[in-house]
This record gives C-alpha cells, structure tokens and sequence, in this order.
C-alpha cells in the first residue's frame, strides 16, 4: 500500500513520523507492507550457521587453489542469500 503524505490525517501522519523518527514531507509517498517471516525451525538455524562458519573458515585458510576461494565466495553469497530470505521471503539477489 502506497499512501501520499498530503492525503493523511493529522492523527495518521504523527503515527507514521514517530515510526519514522522524523518529519514527513507533503510530497512524500509511504509505502507500506505487511509479512508474516518465514519460521525457521531450531534445528534448521544451527544448520544455517554452522554452514555460515564452515565457509567463513575456509576463506580464512591461505590455499593457493582458486578453485576452492571461488567455491568459498559461491557458499557464503549462497549462505547469505538464505539469510537474507529468512528474514525477507521476497528478497532476490540483483543478478
């Protein structure tokens, strides 16, 4: 939902600015969007993150091979891609 500025009530527009924490403009456009977050079971999480340590650990190590640091840098942006999912389901990586 889209909603402009000038088309608030008083009432509507404080609201808004003490979630904002600031003034809002007249020629301001508030967007705003409601979403339940994905639930991640405990056990699925722990998986996350020792996947996240696994491939943050590899990166760290001084081998020589491209092939692994190329592979390290694919698992974390994958790694991070989830994340980023689990707290936004409507994310998607720019290409």
């Amino acid at each position: 939902m889209i909603l402009r500025a000038e088309s608030l009530s008083p009432a509507q527009k404080a609201v808004i600015e003490q979630i904002l924490g600031r003034q809002v403009l007249e020629a301001e456009a508030i967007s705003l969007h409601a979403f339940e977050p994905q639930a991640l079971s405990a056990h699925k999480r722990m998986a996350i993150v020792e996947a996240l340590h696994q491939c943050l650990d590899s990166g760290r190590t001084d081998s020589a091979e491209r092939d692994s640091q190329a592979a390290s840098e694919e698992c974390s942006e994958d790694i991070l891609t989830e994340a980023m999912r689990s707290v936004r389901p409507s994310y998607r990586p720019y290409p």
